[in-house]
């Protein structure tokens, strides 16, 4: 019983804490001299990740695309590429740039087979792209 009720605290925690959206920035100044645009001055190189937890195809904990680094719970399905592209334009946008350049974009979803298999699954969505002035 103190087993069960121990995996049970430990998933509800991490299902508490789980959810999340981030956008990641490399400065010029960290490309090393690289040029990584053909036509344009590179602004940077930007990354966004979003993840979350879904029952079905309804949303449980997701990453707010609004506020990167906060949850969303039960009403946002922000884990897909456009809203997640979305974040890395706004980014780039935020950082003087005028275009987004090559765009690359991976999605993804695991079932989770515990407690009920087929019902849960956490979704993923990985976005770059390199700002340009």
């Amino acid at each position: 019983m103190k087993k069960t009720m121990l995996l049970l605290s430990a998933a509800l925690t991490a299902v508490l804490f789980a959810g999340c959206a981030s956008v990641q920035v490399t400065e010029r100044a960290d490309l090393n001299g690289q040029r990584i645009t053909s036509s344009g001055a590179a602004v940077a190189h930007i990354n966004a990740q979003n993840w979350g937890f879904y029952f079905l195809k309804w949303p449980l904990v997701t990453g707010s695309v609004e506020h990167p680094g906060m949850t969303s719970w039960f009403d946002e399905d922000s884990v897909n590429v456009p809203k997640t592209v979305a974040l890395v334009t706004a980014k780039a946008k935020e950082l003087g740039a005028t275009k987004t350049e090559d765009l690359q974009s991976d999605r993804g979803s695991v079932m989770i087979p515990f407690p009920f298999p087929f019902l849960f699954y956490m979704q993923s969505t990985n976005v770059s792209g390199n700002a340009v002035r």
